[in-house]
């Protein structure tokens, strides 16, 4: 999983970011309990818009970290605490959105 975000880093560097993203859900789908495919898929998503995805891996690495945090491994609490905040930030933005959208249609 770890050879999995690095070669998934030498993509984004070359710019090839669906490829990345195939490894980095690669990652998510086993429940990798490590932060950095969860905190890249966020951002990927969130800088091509497509809020639904950002929302499905913050819920995901919010679950992930639950454990983490309830394995007493110390670094679970920040980031958990981060992703729960960047998920929040996501389901706000979804529901501004929303309402642009129908106030468009009004």
């Amino acid at each position: 999983q770890v050879e999995r975000n690095l070669k998934a880093i030498e993509f984004e560097k070359a710019g090839e970011i669906e490829k990345a993203i195939a490894l980095y859900e690669e990652n998510s789908n086993e429940g990798f309990k490590g932060n950095h495919s969860y905190d890249r898929l966020a951002t990927i998503y969130k800088n091509q818009n497509d809020i639904d995805n950002e929302i499905r891996i913050l819920e995901k690495a919010i679950l992930i970290y639950e454990v983490i945090t309830q394995e007493d491994r110390i670094e679970g609490m920040p980031k958990l605490f981060r992703f729960k905040n960047r998920l929040e930030k996501a389901l706000h933005t979804k529901s501004q959105l929303a309402k642009q959208k129908k106030s468009k249609l009004k």
